[in-house]
């Protein structure tokens, strides 16, 4: 879409690019298919055919396991996220128990497994940021609210569109800005909530006394069964090794990082605001411990949104779950069974903006939608693009020398990839987006259900899910917690 056009336009998603070695195998598997050959061929060239036909499981097994695939992901990293999950399930890192008794470090979020060494700060004026000493990196989390995008006119739409293109052009020019996480919580509220807020919101006075309309309200409420609640959190991941000559100009160490935070918080601000998106607010340290301690314990939403909210009495939340058990295909936590889904695939035809509502808004129950934005410098994007370039060169020689035709798919990849080029030359900046959905139920039977709609869902989105085994506990923290993280 250009930047002067004010008319809605579909968009095409470019595939994720799968580029091997030789005839599209990476080096792991023409190791092995180069070990089946060398067994085969030592077999035939020791004992003859008998040799060749009793060795014949073993080699015929390695080019096998070499070449084959299980949902276009090759068997080798099947056995090595299976042979991982296996080890971390023998040495007890699969599950995790709170330790009362053990002491915790001032300022250190009490989180499982190495998300426990991330440091929570404040600024003078109260907001919090997350600090990852050894990632190098910074968060910040902020609440945002916007006009529904299918309730604006095409050229509303058309400038949100633009504006959306710009933020993200602006993000790849920072440095210091590693990656930007949008994530969209669905939580439902009982009835109750509804009857709630209109007892807080309306002036007090006896039931007979209110006129017609209120009474058509209350029975509205009434009969309106759960609400669904949409929060909007945009979470900001500075890259503090990239930043350091900028820290150390602003004086250094906690002072220093704290300046430069803001300055890109500020900035990342403004930017949303051209886009239509208003930032409520920075979260502070009591609403930003709330949001993590909801996804681990869903039960805990509403009393946490009474404490935030100053209905209740101050008091000091405790971020972490008491115990994370992690499972092949599901994550248990406090009080909900989880399952996180990668979008393996975006539409292959052309869409119209907006294409993931019906992820967004499926079901009465609590899922989340995440969507992990890395920006890619432009010298790295052209190298990634000329070597794609010599990939498809590559290609096209073999198929030339074993005459086979260029399929559709193939030369497909050749345009995006030549249209990706036009882009950045004209200015536009390069960015790698990964998606997640994580879906929260009660019980396993809920859950199954729940992936049902799921899917479901993702169909009319022209969306390919694929469920993370065996990675749900990162995959989790990738598309549930507000930390920015994708996985690699």
């Amino acid at each position: 879409m250009s930047e002067n056009t004010r008319s809605l336009q579909p968009v095409k998603f470019p595939r994720y690019e799968r580029h091997g070695l030789f005839m599209g195998l990476r080096w792991y598997q023409l190791t092995l298919v180069a070990g089946g050959v060398l067994a085969a061929t030592v077999a035939s060239a020791v004992g003859g055919p008998p040799a060749l036909i009793v060795t014949s499981p073993l080699w015929l097994g390695l080019v096998l396991f070499g070449v084959l695939q299980y949902s276009r992901i090759p068997y080798p990293l099947w056995a090595y996220a299976a042979t991982v999950f296996l080890w971390r399930q023998q040495t007890g890192q699969t599950k995790y128990l709170v330790k009362p008794e053990q002491p915790r470090a001032a300022g250190q979020l009490a989180l499982p497994g190495g998300l426990g060494t991330l440091e929570l700060r404040q600024t003078r004026d109260g907001a919090a940021y997350v600090v990852d000493q050894q990632g190098h990196e910074a968060v910040a989390i902020l609440r945002c609210s916007t006009t529904s995008f299918a309730l604006l006119d095409d050229d509303d739409k058309a400038y949100a569109v633009q504006a959306w293109s710009r933020v993200q052009t602006a993000m790849a020019q920072r440095p210091a800005v590693a990656r930007i996480a949008v994530q969209d919580y669905t939580v439902p509220y009982p009835s109750t909530a509804l009857r709630d807020f209109y007892d807080r919101t309306k002036s007090p006075a006896r039931i007979d006394e209110v006129n017609w309309g209120d009474k058509s309200y209350l029975d509205l409420i009434a009969a309106a069964g759960a609400a669904m609640s949409h929060e909007l959190l945009v979470c900001l991941v500075i890259d503090t090794a990239k930043a350091r000559r900028r820290i150390r100009d602003a004086g250094g160490a906690a002072a220093g990082l704290e300046h430069v935070v803001r300055s890109e918080v500020d900035a990342i601000t403004t930017g949303l605001k051209t886009h239509g998106v208003a930032v409520d607010e920075w979260l502070a340290e009591n609403k930003l411990i709330a949001v993590i301690r909801g996804a681990f314990d869903p039960e805990a939403v509403p009393r946490l949104a009474a404490v935030c909210a100053g209905r209740q009495q101050a008091v000091t939340i405790n971020g972490g779950p008491m115990a994370v058990e992690e499972h092949w295909t599901y994550l248990r936590t406090d009080s909900g069974f989880h399952q996180t889904f990668w979008i393996a695939e975006w539409p292959r035809q052309k869409v119209f903006p907006g294409f993931m509502h019906p992820l967004v808004y499926v079901g009465d129950f609590r899922h989340t939608v995440t969507e992990v934005i890395r920006a890619i410098p432009t010298d790295q994007a052209l190298r990634d693009i000329r070597s794609a370039h010599e990939a498809h060169d590559t290609r096209r020689r073999v198929n030339a020398r074993f005459d086979r035709p260029l399929t559709r798919e193939q030369r497909a990849e050749e345009e995006e990839v030549a249209q990706r080029e036009d882009e950045i030359v004209a200015g536009h900046g390069d960015v790698r987006p990964a998606a997640y959905v994580t879906i929260t139920a009660e019980t396993l039977d809920g859950l199954a259900r729940y992936r049902q709609e799921l899917e479901s869902a993702a169909a009319g989105a022209f969306v390919e899910l694929r469920l993370l085994a065996g990675q749900q506990w990162p995959a989790f923290v990738a598309g549930a917690l507000p930390l920015g993280r994708g996985l690699k």
